[in-house]
């Protein structure tokens, strides 16, 4: 056999044996999890905690959040899991969180406190398994409702030398050197949307750069984990990366889990991207209290957060504004969505025409008492949804917004046959807190008795409501509103059940929901030179199952009897009746006796109507 045959059949032969053989070294290099004894969860009484690994090789673990490797302990007997809540805190003992941390005190006194357990198993190829993380909470109460997110991350990530949610370096020597804090503010909210790891700038704390680090979002409810996932976290928010507590985003990433959605269903009925925490009650019991209206808003759920294990606070994640909240709720694939003025860096990838710009520009050139120029609003304009805005906002307070800060309006970035495809711009709901501070600010007074129209706050200020107040329609159809949600949505009857959802009472804000309604109708009165006194209008029906009614922009339950709602005679009211399945409308009994399903009222005096539903 001549010698270059040889070759070329050992050749051949080894490449067979190879194609053979990978297989079985890949399956071998891919080691499995290790697998603890115990599940992440909450427990009364310490116990030693065990972890598997089929084959042979070796398990190494952490317990500080950092991620394992060959270097790090080696598992032999087990692990003996204890409440460790008296142990010095490490994070919430942190000083660099604030910009001015000469004068700030951490704190010291030892707060509740799990176990965080990373391992993962290198088989005898050296092959290395995914990490497994588990947080074990010995002696701390588990959640009666609402859920824990332990949130895992490399210690130096968050808060190490240059980390995340501290000064860092760079700031720390400005600083030390006579850097003023107090007069960098406005460059550091411009800095939050355009800084980079690489624009390092000296005077700009690493909490105000737009920053993230890879994190393990481990959420849990009284059994166990819900949802373990590894995603991606930044700092959040204007005013709030100040304080020592921030807010923060956690977003789902395929680069970190090979999903951009997270895994367990947070919100009922839509998968979710991307959250953000927040600590103020109104910003989370808004959605509950208008989720009836033409504006979009972020549902929540409660949580308690913590840091590696350690204790951080209770607050509320909320879904965010991204394109995948848009494609879930409104079914729009690609979306414009402005905030602050200036489009999100998702609406730039959609568009590089500044669309909102031009909008604004015109709205506030031109005559809205031209009929052609007012028709021409309405197409570029869901009307509904800005007067929603704007009475949601007044009602609660918010004097911390403008055309420029924490507004958020959208569109969709192309037409389509969807019913949200019409180009037209639409609001969000975000960031309206302001209600919660208001009582620590002494020169606003009482919040409840708060004048939003008045010239001393930005309401009246914004470029849409001084451009379209003295449009008629647009006048009748805001006061209309107003009533409307002054009656149902903010009605105390209507709000005391959702704060009961998060244990509060009518009681709240020293009693805002009861007296704030005398307040906001006198002052709609004055603002828009409404005459005489509100009237009562009182509605039932023959039959409560027979169907419900429709009162201007609310449609109104009568299932557990009659309504009744307060309007102005200087703009009728239209009540319709929509029949329930299997009856018919018949007409109507009391202050009228008309027939038809949509009618209309002037309330000049306390009236009465009952909608006859017949059975079919």
């Amino acid at each position: 056999m001549k010698p270059r045959f040889l070759i070329l059949l050992i050749s051949c032969g080894l490449f067979l044996l190879a194609c053979l053989f990978f297989p079985w070294v890949q399956e071998q290099a891919a080691a499995p999890t290790p697998v603890p004894s115990v599940s992440a969860g909450f427990y009364e009484e310490p116990f030693l905690l065990e972890l598997s690994a089929p084959g042979n090789g070796t398990i190494y673990y952490t317990t500080d959040g950092s991620t394992p490797t060959a270097d790090s302990q080696v598992y032999r007997d087990g692990i003996y899991i204890q409440d460790r809540s008296q142990e010095p805190n490490l994070y919430q003992s942190q000083q660099r969180v604030v910009a001015d941390w000469k004068t700030y005190t951490p704190n010291n006194t030892p707060v509740e406190k799990g176990t965080v357990i990373r391992a993962i198993f290198i088989n005898q190829l050296g092959g290395s398994s995914p990490v497994l993380t588990q947080t074990y909470f010995v002696g701390v109460e588990p959640p009666d409702s609402g859920y824990v997110l332990s949130v895992v991350f490399e210690p130096e990530d968050m808060f190490g030398e240059n980390g995340i949610y501290v000064t860092g370096t760079a700031y720390d020597a400005w600083y030390l050197s006579g850097g003023d804090p107090d007069s960098q503010h406005d460059r550091w909210y411009e800095a939050k949307d355009s800084l980079t790891p690489e624009t390092l700038e000296d005077s700009v704390p690493n909490f105000f750069k737009h920053l993230e680090i890879p994190v393990l979002a481990e959420l849990m409810d009284s059994g166990g984990d819900v949802m373990n996932q590894n995603t991606g976290l930044r700092i959040q928010g204007n005013s709030t990366r100040l304080l020592a507590k921030k807010a923060m985003t956690l977003t789902a990433r395929e680069e970190y889990s090979g999903s951009d959605v997270f895994d367990s269903i947070l919100f009922p009925g839509v998968t979710t991207h991307s959250v953000m925490t927040k600590v103020d009650l109104t910003d989370v019991i808004v959605a509950d209290l208008v989720s009836d209206r033409w504006v979009a808003t972020q549902d929540s759920i409660p949580v308690r957060i913590y840091l590696n294990g350690e204790y951080w606070l209770n607050c509320y994640l909320l879904e965010r504004y991204d394109t995948h909240y848009f494609r879930q709720h409104y079914h729009v694939d690609d979306r414009v969505l402005v905030k602050d003025g200036v489009m999100d860096e998702e609406s730039r990838a959609n568009t590089d025409i500044d669309y909102y710009s031009e909008y604004t520009y015109w709205v506030s050139t031109t005559d809205f008492t031209d009929p052609d120029n007012w028709e021409q609003f309405l197409q570029e304009t869901d009307l509904q949804s800005y007067i929603d805005f704007m009475v949601i906002n007044y009602y609660l307070c918010n004097i911390d917004f403008s055309d420029y800060f924490n507004y958020v309006v959208w569109r969709c970035a192309l037409p389509g046959s969807g019913t949200y495809e019409d180009l037209r711009w639409r609001w969000c709901i975000y960031d309206i807190g302001a209600l919660e501070w208001i009582p620590g600010t002494p020169s606003l007074g009482k919040a409840e008795a708060l004048n939003l129209f008045s010239q001393e706050h930005a309401y009246s200020q914004t470029i849409l409501y001084q451009a379209l107040k003295p449009n008629q329609e647009f006048r009748r159809q805001f006061v209309l509103t107003f009533m409307d949600m002054v009656n149902n949505n903010f009605a105390p009857e209507n709000v005391e059940p959702v704060l009961a959802k998060y244990g509060q009472t009518l009681d709240w804000m020293d009693g805002f929901f009861r007296n704030r309604p005398d307040y906001a109708v006198a002052y709609l009165a004055e603002e828009f030179d409404l005459t005489g006194e509100p009237q009562t209008i009182t509605i039932s029906a023959s039959q409560p199952q027979g169907g419900s009614v429709v009162v201007n922009t609310s449609r109104i339950d009568l299932s557990s009897g009659s309504w009744s709602g307060q309007y102005f005679a200087d703009y009728p009211i239209t009540v319709t009746a929509v029949p329930a399945e299997g009856y018919q409308f018949a007409g109507w009994k009391g202050d009228t006796d008309e027939t038809a399903q949509t009618i209309s009222l002037t309330v000049n005096r306390e009236l009465a109507l009952e909608a006859v539903f017949v059975e079919q």
